[in-house]
């Protein structure tokens, strides 16, 4: 019993020490069917196989690769782009056999003799090279995304589908490239993803914005040329605005600065109770408009001013002055619903819309009433231009207090609410007296000036 034990002692230390032998001489050798790409390094050394791989891959490297999309294609060679590990592609191999256990190295061995195994050779992209090659191929294919848009058919709307567009897939393509490396066809598709429209059609649909709602148009004198173009550069701007419920719209925000850089241009402005000329004037015929549009809509105002003085292209009470930066006209979406805004200048026109899912029950008027009637005040003058006892008249012009009502009619029911209490100052009427006047001058010896009238132009 004892002799047969000893005989199965011996021959299990044998058997280790030649799996230890065994181990030892393998250990640096690479087993058969081991693959990096398509080049069969099994049987070989770490060193043979490394020479072996390199002097391959350099080969490889000096072919080129062809890439095509449609018509188009675009040849390089593989080392302006890329780079092969060698010796982390080889330490790959050994990542099978890593076991602390002698025995397990053995078994994993055996086993892999049963079987081809591929390994995927390391590579290095020059990230840098790669991009621009990338951005070219880019200039080439790349489509643009188009957003679904709403269409205005007189007071009904409609919806343009939206297209998809599509760029490079680089990450695609690197994966492709290094599959092909290897491989004797070295010519690809040029992989691209879609992208998706920011706005699609049924993201339009879903807002239910189907009908007019409500519109108000103002007009304006055309041959003022700097004042007609900043009324449809900032119309323009307004144009499309979408509305979300309960959103608060901003004009100054929207439209942004008036600035020479953005095309607008000097047209006259209120500034001090004056008609001044400066960058931007027209652009408070457009606020004053929406701001009709946004009563008749019935929706929260939020912020609003009038202006200092009477205007002519809405009634009193009616406009809504801005100025970038600290008096801006804003509203509260409070239809219950989007509303899409449009703003359209034709000829002496601009009009200006809401459309919705549905027109209101209620009709709404707006209208003004004037409380108070504020004379000109007269001021005397010294002008040492006039001939004694002449007498010049800049006429001036009254100022108001006016009350805004909103009145509302459902078929049976009439309701009014006051909106605003809104005051315009006067200017004054100017005296200009010829020097060292004496007496009082007949009043035939009054010579009006009319070419200092207060209508030569409005904010």
């Amino acid at each position: 019993m004892i002799k047969r034990i000893t005989v199965v002692f011996l021959l299990l230390l044998l058997c280790m020490c030649i799996i230890i032998l065994l181990d030892d001489y393998y250990r640096m050798q690479i087993p058969s069917d081991i693959y990096i790409g398509d080049v069969n390094l099994g049987g070989l050394t770490i060193d043979l196989a490394r020479d072996k791989l390199q002097c391959l891959t350099e080969e490889k490297m000096k072919q080129p690769i062809k890439l095509i999309f449609d018509d188009n294609q675009w040849t390089f060679a593989a080392s302006e782009h890329i780079e092969v590990d060698l010796d982390k592609s080889i330490d790959k191999i050994f990542m099978y056999l890593k076991s602390k256990s002698v025995l397990n190295r053995f078994i994993i061995r055996h086993r892999m003799k049963k079987r081809t195994y591929r390994v995927e050779p390391v590579l290095k992209f020059k990230e840098n090279k790669l991009q621009q090659t990338f951005e070219k191929i880019n200039k080439v294919i790349m489509v643009e995304p188009k957003d679904a848009i709403f269409k205005i058919h007189g007071d009904t709307v409609s919806i343009v589908d939206d297209v998809k567009g599509y760029i490079l897939d680089g990450d695609k393509l690197k994966e492709n490239i290094a599959r092909i490396l290897w491989s004797e066809n070295r010519t690809l598709d040029i992989p691209v993803k879609k992208i998706q429209a920011a706005k699609t059609k049924e993201d339009l649909a879903s807002m239910k914005i189907r009908v007019k709602v409500a519109e108000y148009s103002t007009k304006f004198n055309k041959t003022l040329k700097g004042r007609t173009e900043n009324i449809k550069i900032a119309g323009k701007i307004i144009n499309g605005y979408i509305l979300s419920p309960e959103e608060v719209f901003s004009f100054n925000k929207t439209v942004g600065e008036r600035t020479e850089e953005r095309g607008y241009k000097e047209a006259v402005v209120f500034i001090d109770n004056q008609a001044v000329p400066d960058i931007g004037g027209g652009v408070c015929q457009v606020s004053s408009t929406l701001y009709n549009l946004a009563l008749l809509t019935d929706l929260e105002i939020i912020e609003r001013m009038n202006h200092s003085l009477p205007i002519s292209y809405v009634p009193l009470g009616r406009d809504a002055t801005v100025n970038y930066g600290n008096i801006d006209l804003k509203f509260k979406n409070t239809y219950g619903g989007y509303l899409l805004l449009t703003a359209q200048v034709i000829e002496d026109n601009l009009t200006v819309k809401f459309f919705g899912k549905n027109k209101p029950d209620t009709i709404i008027e707006i209208f003004s009433e004037t409380i108070k009637t504020i004379p000109p005040p007269v001021t005397i003058k010294k002008d040492f231009n006039l001939a004694k006892g002449e007498v010049r008249i800049k006429q001036g012009t009254s100022g108001y207090v006016v009350n805004l009502w909103k009145k509302y009619f459902n078929g049976e029911n009439e309701n009014r609410v006051l909106i605003s209490k809104d005051t315009y100052n006067p200017t004054p009427t100017i005296l200009y007296m010829g020097e060292k006047i004496e007496e009082r001058q007949d009043v035939n010896d009054l010579i009006i000036d009319n070419e200092l009238q207060q209508n030569e132009g409005e904010d």
